[in-house]
């Protein structure tokens, strides 16, 4: 069950484990929660929690970075947790983040952000996969490669 975090926090523990529980994926949520657990620890992971809400980014090279979001929080809540995540990625130094998902409804939370960018330059090019979505977030103007 989801859990608002303007009510109560969870550990990231707990966080995994009803985001495990709560995805709409073909995967049973023993296996979500343990990859999860893996991803966190892997060396390049980069993670950001925003309220009951854990975004595991890697870097691919340069500002380009692969990402996952691993959700605990209301639905208003974790519209707002992405505000917050895209921002604090392009501050971080990503140009573009790509995702993939199963819940088609994840959707609407990108179409609400880019209906209103927190930021100037953003956008998102939303395609349907064999089994799933993706999407690649371009979360700011383009700042070259690194240096």
């Amino acid at each position: 069950m989801l859990v608002d975090s303007k009510k109560q926090k969870l550990s990231d523990q707990a966080v995994l484990m009803v985001a495990a529980q709560e995805a709409k994926s073909t995967q049973p949520a023993s296996a979500i929660y343990a990859s999860a657990v893996i991803e966190m620890k892997m060396k390049d992971a980069i993670p950001y929690r925003e309220g009951n809400t854990i975004f595991v980014i890697h870097r691919v090279k340069d500002r380009l970075g692969t990402y996952r979001a691993l959700n605990a929080d209301t639905d208003k809540n974790f519209l707002e947790n992405y505000y917050s995540f895209v921002q604090a990625a392009y501050h971080i130094g990503f140009d573009v983040l790509y995702t993939t998902f199963q819940d088609e409804t994840v959707m609407n939370v990108f179409k609400a952000i880019f209906r209103s960018p927190p930021q100037k330059g953003m956008g998102f090019n939303p395609e349907r996969l064999d089994q799933g979505f993706g999407v690649t977030l371009q979360l700011g103007p383009d700042r070259g490669v690194l240096q």
